[in-house]
């Protein structure tokens, strides 16, 4: 359902009979508040699960004695539909006194089911919810919006200001100025971007890295302004990609990603301090050379995984201590060894060293085959290496492990390559 984008309050009319305070006069009382809503009327979202909470703020003139009763019946006036009463009345026995209000009520959550624009207002009637006599209030004007940006099409990608990103970019550009196509549907004043970045092209899971400040338009173009450190989280790797989220300003959240946007990364590294990570498999390959082939004759066998070993006590000092992070970049290249780098061949894996049990070393492990290993199927080339974090910071890295990757088998045409299920052609 599209938003509703009116939120001017119908003209209303007060009605009476004999009124309430006891004259025949017209009286109009000061509609109720909803102890939640927003100062322009907005229910935010997450008040829409459970019974809306509302007070009638001022007492009327005439409030009931001992002996004597009113009623009040909330008035449910959503804008595309005939107005509803909220029943049953609200019975209010005398003695009442101005001490009393604000007075509390509730709107069923059943009437928050879907997006609406509401005058809310309510009756005061005599001795009885249906008696004739009563007074209306003027009405208190409400939006219910339950439809996030963006839902019904899919979402453009963001867009880069340059490409590739350098370190020569990032320091002239402390923040570096996304744009993110401003047509979505459902586009309001007050909604804001959730932006995402990584160096795979896979869904976040976690948090976003930008949340921008609402948005001040309803039309033209939007950019989001996001700090260079940003981009300089992902030194080494080949290609950045951002994803982006859109969420209102009642707190809808749309479900979906935008699609992905990537950009080359020039985004440089420390000197290496640490030594080479190692590709045990390689070693066992019949024919190991210095090329350090990938192929099936490894043990195990690569479409199980690909083990990358870190080995201890390597680097400055005493090398990785007790509680370092290790963090491993694994990057496929179409060529052996290092050209033309696969965007959706990378992998990053992170490690808490224990002093102990990583005695002897620690292996990352590939397990994701069919993604990462498989298309890395003729003269393909691997690299791995890791970053050692200690107390939150860089303090060194690995220099590059390179290994090619290669399952062509000896047949006649068509090229037949291995894998777990046999040899065969492969797209």
């Amino acid at each position: 359902m599209s938003k509703p984008k009116s939120i001017k309050s119908k003209p209303k009319k007060s009605q009476a009979g004999k009124g309430a305070a006891g004259s025949e006069a017209v009286l109009a009382f000061d509609g109720p508040q909803v102890v939640r809503a927003l100062p322009d009327g907005l229910v935010p979202a997450q008040y829409y699960f459970n019974d809306l909470e509302c007070e009638i703020v001022t007492p009327w003139t005439f409030l009931p004695e001992a002996g004597e009763t009113h009623y009040v019946v909330p008035v449910w006036d959503d804008h595309s539909a005939a107005p509803v009463d909220v029943l049953p009345a609200l019975r209010l026995d005398g003695p009442l006194t101005a001490g009393d209000f604000p007075y509390p009520f509730e709107i069923p959550q059943a009437f928050l089911l879907r997006s609406a624009i509401v005058d809310l207002s309510f009756r005061i009637h005599l001795d009885s919810p249906t008696s004739p006599n009563f007074d209306i209030s003027e009405p208190t004007l409400l939006r219910i919006d339950r439809d996030a940006p963006g839902v019904g099409g899919p979402l453009p990608p963001a867009i880069f200001p340059v490409d590739p990103i350098t370190d020569a970019y990032l320091g002239m550009t402390p923040l570096v100025p996304m744009e993110v196509p401003g047509g979505y549907l459902g586009r309001e004043i007050g909604d804001e971007i959730l932006m995402y970045f990584s160096d795979m092209n896979t869904l976040p899971t976690g948090a976003p890295a930008v949340v921008s400040p609402p948005l001040i338009s309803a039309t033209g173009q939007i950019f989001v302004n996001v700090p260079n450190t940003v981009f300089q989280n992902f030194p080494g790797a080949a290609f950045i990609f951002c994803f982006y989220r859109l969420r209102d300003r009642a707190g809808n959240l749309n479900p979906e990603f935008s699609l992905v946007a990537q950009a080359a990364l020039r985004v440089g590294l420390p000197a290496p301090t640490y030594m080479r990570p190692r590709f045990p498999q390689a070693d066992s390959e019949p024919i190991a050379n210095p090329n350090r082939f990938m192929t099936c004759a490894c043990t195990p066998k690569i479409w199980f995984g690909v083990e990358i070993r870190i080995d201890p006590n390597t680097g400055p000092g005493t090398g990785i201590q007790h509680g370092d992070l290790v963090v491993m970049h694994f990057q496929g290249y179409g060529q052996a060894p290092d050209v033309n780098p696969l965007p959706d061949i990378v992998d990053t894996q992170s490690h808490i060293w224990d002093g102990v049990a990583d005695a002897l070393g620690y292996s990352f492990w590939i397990l994701d085959v069919e993604r990462l290993i498989r298309p890395l199927k003729e003269n393909a080339g691997g690299e791995a290496n890791y970053r050692v974090y200690r107390g939150g910071g860089l303090i060194g890295r690995s220099a590059s492990r390179f290994a090619r990757f290669d399952r062509v088998v000896s047949s006649a045409p068509p090229t037949r390559y291995c894998w777990i299920d046999g040899n065969a052609p492969e797209p």
